[in-house]
C-alpha cells in the first residue's frame, strides 16, 4: 500500500520508519524526503521517523495557486494527527526549517522541540534575488544542469575536492522518480519568499535547537544568528567547515547534535 494520507484536503506522500517518539523530518525547496536517508537510517532504532514530501513536490499531490508556509505547516499538522504521531520532534531544514516553524506557532500542541537546520526567520535581499533567479533558471535547463550550480551554495569548498561527491548527488538528482515541474518550484519559492516569522518567533515556548553551517551562503550566519536570537532560550550550535546542506555532507556531526539533543528534551 502506498503511504498516502489526505492532508488539508490533499495526497501527502510520506515514508515512515522505526519505533519509538515521533519525529517529523520537513525537507526544503525542492527535496523529496529522500534527501533525509542518511538521518531515517540512523534515528529509526531509536524513533519513529515520518518524512513526507512537501505539497508540489516528490509524489505529493500538486496544487493550483499560490500557497504560504503556513498552509505546507497545515499540511504536516493534519499528517501528525492521522497517523497519530503526536506531540512530535520537528527537524526542518531550510525552507523545511521555516514550515516548521509555522507548525510550531500555529500548531504548537503537536510539537514536542523543533531543530532547526540551516533556516531563517526571513529572506535576506540576496536570498530573496537569488529564489527569483533559481525560479526563471529552472524553467530553462534541464535538472542536472540547474543542480550542478545550486550545489555550488549548498555544499562547501571541501565537498568538491572530491569529485566523487558531486557525482553521487548529481546521480541522485537525475534518479528522482517525480521530478518537480517548473510551475511547482515557481508556487514553492513564491511561498518562501513570503515566510517572515521575526514578530511571532518570541511567543514559542518549548525546546528549540537552531544548527548552523559555518560556511553557509545559501542561509547565512547573520540569518540564522537572528532567527535563535527571536525564540526564548533557543540554543544555537555551528558546524565549523559546514555549508548548507550538512545533514548531507556532515552527517556525523549533525546526527550527534541532534541525538544529544533529543535525548536531553525526551519523549
Amino acid at each position: 500500500m502506498v503511504p498516502v494520507v489526505q492532508a488539508n484536503g490533499l495526497e501527502i506522500f510520506y515514508a515512515e520508519s522505526g519505533q519509538g517518539p515521533p519525529i517529523l523530518w520537513l525537507q526544503g525547496l525542492a527535496a523529496e524526503h529522500t534527501a533525509w536517508s542518511a538521518q531515517l537510517a540512523r534515528f529509526g532504532a531509536q524513533y519513529r521517523c515520518i518524512a513526507p514530501d512537501s505539497r508540489d513536490v516528490g509524489r505529493s499531490a500538486r496544487v493550483r495557486g499560490s500557497y504560504t508556509l503556513a498552509d505546507v505547516a497545515a499540511d504536516a499538522a493534519d499528517l501528525l494527527r492521522h497517523l497519530d504521531a503526536v506531540p512530535a520532534h520537528v527537524v526542518g531544514l531550510s525552507l523545511g526549517g521555516a514550515v516548521a516553524q509555522h507548525l510550531a506557532l500555529d500548531h504548537p500542541d503537536l510539537v514536542r522541540s523543533l531543530c532547526l537546520v540551516s533556516s531563517f526567520a526571513r529572506q535576506g535581499a540576496r536570498q530573496r534575488e537569488l529564489l527569483r533567479a533559481w525560479r526563471d533558471i529552472y524553467a530553462r535547463v534541464d535538472l542536472v544542469t540547474f543542480y550542478r550550480q545550486a550545489n555550488t551554495w549548498l555544499f562547501s569548498d571541501a565537498f568538491f575536492e572530491r569529485p566523487r561527491n558531486v557525482e553521487n548527488v548529481l546521480r541522485y538528482v537525475a534518479a528522482s522518480p517525480r521530478p518537480q515541474e517548473p510551475d511547482a518550484f515557481a508556487r514553492q519559492v513564491e511561498a518562501a519568499l513570503t515566510h517572515d516569522t521575526r514578530e511571532r518567533l518570541p511567543a514559542l515556548r518549548l525546546p528549540v535547537l537552531v544548527v548552523s553551517g559555518e560556511q553557509d551562503m545559501l542561509a547565512p550566519l547573520r540569518l540564522q544568528r537572528e532567527l535563535a536570537a527571536a525564540i526564548p532560550d533557543a540554543r544555537r550550535e555551528i558546524i565549523p567547515g559546514a555549508a548548507h546542506a550538512l545533514n548531507l555532507e556532515r552527517q556525523i556531526d549533525f546526527n550527534r547534535l541532534l541525538h544529544a539533543f533529543l535525548r536531553e528534551v525526551g519523549s
